[in-house]
């Protein structure tokens, strides 16, 4: 071969490896890698399961910004324990030296930890995902695919892990909703009523569970921007609480605290049975040990002016509520029972 073909085949050799370097690299919507772990400092061994939520960090204990993660992250595996998440800290540091930093820590740092093997882990998350610095954190759905890769104390962390958690992150179909929903908002803006409920409902269609909030947000355009009250609950009984949102207990409170408290909403407006009506099936679906539905079902008793109810349901909610959350719950049970003190005729 004459040293010009060579030199041809080198360089389309050279230029098909940095293209397949280039569709390699590890992405959000790609499945999450394995795990090679040399020793489990805290917790116990984890795996990548489908069904689970992950966030897998990589830190270093002479980290700075890695340090002011921890008790961040430690807040968050607390909250969304029995949601499912699981949090692992990776270090590739001698387990000796993670071991006694991590007993330091104590309770600030209530979450896995382990030590890398050899560089492996690092090598098939932080390297693979072109990553430099840290804290570098991986989000893993429920479908062990990645939903975000990016410093933890980024404010849009938290937001997307609420929103994994709920089922309701799918960067792709969020890419694809895009431009459906700037024409929907473009239209409401215009007020072409038609024209936005469509392409509304046209995100709406891809996944009701991941649009659930676009759902919300045509149920507030007929009411507030279309002054139509009526439409707007046929579409809240008919379409949401009986459909969309039937299975939903997130959505179902989210649409009874927005009929109840919507600043937006006028008093006339408000129809409060409505809001009983989704309070009582998200109460329903997620069981009477959960505080969430408990508290919501109390805020728009409250309102209706029940308020004894209200006391014994936010009653309820505080005391089924971890223990970390117990003072949110106390007080708005508080201002319920001020709330009574207040009225006439009390002692």
């Amino acid at each position: 071969m004459r040293f010009g073909n060579v030199l041809i085949v080198a360089l389309l050799l050279g230029l098909t490896s940095a293209a397949l370097g280039q569709r390699q690299k590890l992405s959000v919507g790609d499945r999450a890698p394995g795990l090679d772990i040399d020793t489990w400092v805290k917790g116990e061994p984890v795996s990548i399961e489908k069904g689970k939520v992950y966030v897998v960090e990589f830190w270093a204990t002479w980290c700075v910004p890695c340090r002011k993660s921890i008790p961040h992250l430690t807040q968050l595996q607390e909250q969304y324990r029995v949601d499912g998440l699981t949090i692992l800290g990776i270090s590739d540091e001698p387990s000796e030296k993670v071991s006694t930093f991590v007993r330091k820590q104590g309770d600030r740092m209530d979450y896995a930890v382990a030590t890398d093997r050899r560089n492996s882990t690092r090598r098939a998350w932080f390297d693979a995902a072109g990553m430099k610095g840290i804290p570098t954190a991986f989000i893993v759905d429920r479908k062990s695919q990645l939903a975000y890769i990016g410093n933890p104390l980024d404010e849009q962390f938290p937001v997307v892990l609420s929103q994994v958690i709920k089922g309701r992150y799918d960067p792709k179909l969020l890419e694809q909703a895009a431009p459906m929903l700037t024409a929907a908002r473009q239209a409401r803006k215009w007020k072409n009523w038609r024209l936005a409920s469509r392409h509304f409902d046209e995100v709406i269609r891809l996944d009701g569970r991941v649009f659930a909030e676009v759902a919300l947000e045509r149920f507030e355009m007929m009411i507030v921007d279309m002054k139509d009250p009526a439409a707007a609950y046929a579409y809240a009984e008919g379409e949401l609480i009986g459909g969309l949102f039937r299975k939903d207990a997130d959505a179902l409170r989210q649409l009874a605290s927005k009929i109840t408290l919507n600043p937006k909403i006028k008093k006339e407006h408000r129809d409060l049975e409505v809001a009983e009506g989704a309070a009582a099936r998200a109460l329903k679906i997620s069981g009477s040990a959960d505080p969430k539905s408990l508290a919501t079902m109390a805020l728009v008793n409250f309102h209706q002016g029940r308020i004894d109810a209200a006391i014994d349901l936010q009653a309820e909610a505080y005391f089924v509520a971890r223990p970390r959350k117990k003072s949110d719950y106390e007080r708005v049970l508080i201002s319920y029972q001020n709330a009574v003190a207040r009225l006439p005729g009390s002692p």
